[in-house]
């Protein structure tokens, strides 16, 4: 059984891995005594999923198709060409109404889906962090009164 699998059924546990018999782990299971510890060890868990920041990109990946303005083009004609592409624009919001486009290289197109992946994981892990550091706040509170 895994130890995702052991803490969802067991509730909220601190594990302890004791040591190793062949192919069976042995833990040692305290029970959580107060909120802020369960608190404080779901905090650690979701630190340990954050994406490596090295990676990550903000942004939307947009495909497009463009018209050139050369005179006779076969894919810009009027009324019969779509146009050159599809090509892969990275669109970024700078803050105060402005956006930078950069075009993307096809054979970069999964790098960079993944780093926008990242960027959103990412902010998830944060505002959930940030919820428990609030509830964490409040608990502190609470205990002083």
């Amino acid at each position: 059984m895994t130890r995702a699998l052991l803490q969802k059924n067991l509730g909220s546990f601190v594990t302890f891995h004791l040591h190793c018999i062949s192919r069976f782990d042995i833990f040692h299971y305290i029970k959580m005594k107060d909120k802020s510890t369960q608190l404080i060890a779901s905090r650690r868990n979701l630190v340990q999923q954050i994406p490596d920041p090295s990676t990550i990109l903000p942004g939307s990946l947009l495909t497009r198709m463009v018209r050139c303005s050369k005179p006779g083009c076969r894919f810009c004609e009027k009324g019969k060409g779509k146009g050159h592409g599809p090509i892969l624009i990275l669109s970024v919001s700078l803050g105060d109404r402005k956006v930078r486009q950069i075009q993307v290289p096809g054979e970069m197109k999964k790098e960079v889906e993944d780093s926008l992946r990242a960027f959103a994981q990412t902010q998830e892990l944060l505002k959930q962090i940030a919820g428990i550091n609030l509830e964490l706040l409040r608990e502190r509170k609470r205990r002083r009164q």
